[in-house]
């Protein structure tokens, strides 16, 4: 049985993650506005590296949610 407190470092690490990958996303796309909302410390160039880096963690979090929530007994 897994802990609670893995359980929930794993569901607010995907939520942390998930949240990320939207906002770096939509630097992206929008880079204007989130340059504007970040006072310029979100460039397009950073939004897009961190956007691409983030897919690792998203995965493999994912990945730890799924089976967390499958061999809950």
């Amino acid at each position: 049985m897994i802990n609670k407190n893995i359980r929930k470092i794993i569901h607010y690490g995907l939520l942390i993650i998930i949240i990320l990958y939207i906002i770096t996303g939509f630097g992206i796309t929008s880079y204007r506005i989130i340059e504007q909302l970040t006072f310029g410390l979100l460039l397009k160039p950073t939004a897009s590296l961190i956007h691409f880096y983030l897919i690792y963690p998203l995965v493999v979090f994912l990945y730890l949610h799924i089976v967390i929530t499958f061999n809950k007994n």
